[in-house]
């Protein structure tokens, strides 16, 4: 566990000529800084990558059964033709045939509904993450939809999502900004909270949204294994990560605490959640 400090890095880096020690370490602020932003970006690039991976992979399903059930409507198709063809057809072999018919077209039609749905869900959360336009949005249905975007990684981690919001909520903010604070807390919980886990204990994420005056709360907690105090009270630092040679980056958290503040709120950790860690998000209504 580390993270990495302007400091850290002005007593390995030679100073420039005629440069005093204070204008060196204004300048690898400067550097660090640039490279903080290009990780950023590279972060929320790979988190929308591994989430095209998984709605790809869940998308087959669908797909695969909406094309199994037209081609057997298109085996039907071709007995009904023959049938009509031929001297005689009886009133029940054609309600047969109308009825595969129709059950194949069911088939079809709720398998690709399902299908635009993976696809819309993800194209929402990936196209307001690319915008830092505010809207008017109703909370409710757009949380619904960044969980569902998620189902493909959640269902893979044996990971299940209870949402508690009322049935409308209107806000007035950036829809990127809150979907990535959203998606950066589901993959941080499923890439820590449970680990180690044993397999027949279920993995559960509450997300509880409400509002309280002028503001906006968010309640993100999990049932894992929780983390130390010492850990807890450097979550939101950049580049301080408990997988550090594993992958991990150090900057979701981070990400998250950042983006709050550009909403005019803030992310804390609830103390009083146990087992596992909780969150709580405090923004700004403006309905």
């Amino acid at each position: 566990m580390s993270s990495l400090t302007p400091s850290d890095m002005s007593s390995s880096v030679p100073t420039g000529p005629g440069e005093t020690p204070q204008q060196k370490l204004q300048r690898l602020q400067r550097e660090l800084q640039l490279a903080t932003e290009r990780l950023l970006e590279q972060e929320q690039l790979a988190a929308l990558g591994n989430l095209v991976a998984g709605v790809a992979h869940e998308i087959n399903t669908p797909i695969g059964i909406a094309v199994t059930a037209a081609s057997g409507m298109e085996e039907f198709a071709r007995s009904l033709t023959r049938k009509l063809s031929g001297d005689k057809v009886s009133r029940s072999e054609l309600q047969t045939l109308a009825s595969q018919l129709e059950d194949g077209a069911r088939l079809v039609n709720n398998n690709l509904a399902r299908a635009a749905d993976l696809i819309s869900n993800f194209k929402t959360l990936a196209v307001d993450q690319s915008s830092a336009a505010e809207m008017h949005v109703d909370l409710s249905p757009y949380l619904r939809g960044i969980v569902m975007a998620h189902n493909p990684v959640l269902r893979s981690a044996q990971t299940r999502v209870e949402l508690d919001t009322p049935e409308h909520l209107h806000a007035t903010l950036v829809p990127g900004q809150f979907s990535q604070i959203v998606s950066n807390l589901i993959v941080n919980a499923l890439t820590h909270a449970f680990q180690e886990q044993p397999e027949d204990r279920p993995r559960l994420i509450r997300v509880r949204l409400h509002s309280q005056g002028e503001r906006l709360q968010l309640h993100f907690s999990d049932n894992g294994r929780g983390v130390p105090p010492e850990v807890r009270a450097r979550m939101f630092e950049p580049y301080f990560t408990t997988r550090r040679g594993s992958g991990g980056s150090g900057l979701g958290l981070y990400i998250v605490h950042k983006l709050c503040e550009q909403m005019g709120g803030q992310i804390v950790v609830d103390e009083a959640h146990v087992p596992g860690l909780g969150f709580r998000v405090d923004l700004p209504l403006r309905d």
